[in-house]
């Protein structure tokens, strides 16, 4: 059996059909199957909390992703310098004698997926590449597919392959998740899906092919909310760390002391010193731009993308457990760990087969 794990980057599950995504529509009318609420991101419904589910299955109180860059003890960075805890696909699969490789169009997911322990990544070392990129500087999709003809064995050669394409998350921070161009964007991510499907056909009747976003987005206006300032300004403590629709804070006071403060309409403890809190429809946290009107973050943008197909036998039942239960982020990797034969020490997720 050969997978390939796809994720489309703020791919909206909201917008599927025959009309902007066909070839993820044929492949699932063709055998295939689909969650149609979606898939179930972990709070915060941010990019790299959700990559880092998607490889360890654990939540991000365990892997310690929590949010897009990570408290090192003295200071936030950049996730993709610290990576997860626990145990990632790619380690647990080297073990058991499994071949993986991992293929991204926003190089931070190397380090924020451990993806460098893959018998294959790239781009190499997690570095921007010298390649097409768009408006973040992050590789175009058709760089991604170039690199797969240019790295990847084909898919008889590698057990489980990770495929990351990043135009639709891009293209709705410019001009938000409804815009005629998200949508466009969309649909071309979809027909660079189905090149991709092309070159997997020669070995369909053995494939698994699985399709996930990270997150959906939302639309949002005005200027960034400082909650920083806020709790300076009560003589409150906490550290806070904007994302998007939400932000982190650290150290700081009880929930329902931040829930009572204007700004605030949602609040979740994450651990003893780490709460989530999220705004009004269409508030982000922090510094913001206005040539920015899509963001995500908060509980509104948590649906994903979750759906199937291949010419495999185990493809039915796949297709069957997501027409009857909504998958959670966390249930993908002992998914991926059953489907390819190895043990994944300490996930948390639920295997779909």
């Amino acid at each position: 059996m050969k997978v390939t794990f796809v994720i489309e980057d703020a791919m909206s599950n909201r917008w599927l059909g025959p009309e902007l995504t066909p070839h993820l529509w044929a492949m699932v009318a063709d055998g295939g199957g689909r969650c149609a609420a979606g898939g179930e991101s972990v709070m915060s419904s941010a990019t790299y909390p959700n990559h880092a589910t998607f490889v360890t299955g654990l939540e991000p109180v365990d892997h310690r992703v929590l949010v897009n860059r990570v408290w090192n003890g003295s200071e936030f960075v950049g996730s993709n310098q610290v990576g997860p805890i626990g145990e990632t696909v790619f380690e647990a699969a080297r073990r058991a004698g499994v071949s993986t490789a991992a293929i991204v169009g926003d190089h931070k997911l190397v380090g924020v997926m451990g993806a460098d322990r893959a018998d294959l990544h790239w781009p190499p070392g997690g570095v921007r590449p010298k390649v097409e990129l768009d408006e973040f500087r992050y590789a175009v999709n058709q760089a991604v597919l170039d690199a797969w003809d240019t790295n990847h064995p084909g898919p008889g050669a590698v057990d489980l392959s990770i495929v990351h394409f990043n135009d639709p998350d891009t293209a709705s921070h410019l001009h938000g998740p409804d815009s005629p161009e998200a949508r466009e964007r969309m649909r071309l991510t979809d027909a660079d899906f189905g090149s991709l499907l092309e070159r997997i056909r020669p070995e369909w009747d053995d494939s698994v092919v699985i399709v996930v976003s990270d997150h959906d987005q939302e639309t949002v206006w005005g200027e960034g909310f400082d909650l920083g300032a806020v709790l300076a300004a009560k003589g409150l403590p906490g550290i806070v760390e904007p994302e998007g629709t939400a932000a982190l804070v650290l150290d700081g006071p009880d929930k329902e002391v931040l829930l009572g403060l204007d700004g605030v309409a949602g609040a979740v403890d994450i651990d003893e010193s780490n709460t989530l809190v999220w705004g009004p429809e269409g508030q982000v946290f922090g510094e913001w731009f206005d040539f920015l009107h899509g963001a995500h973050g908060g509980p509104r943008c948590r649906a994903q993308v979750a759906a199937v197909g291949g010419g495999h036998p185990v493809v039915a039942e796949l297709a069957t457990a997501l027409a009857g239960r909504r998958p959670a982020a966390a249930d993908w990797a002992p998914t991926l760990a059953k489907l390819c034969g190895f043990h994944l020490d300490g996930s948390t997720g639920h295997s779909l087969i």
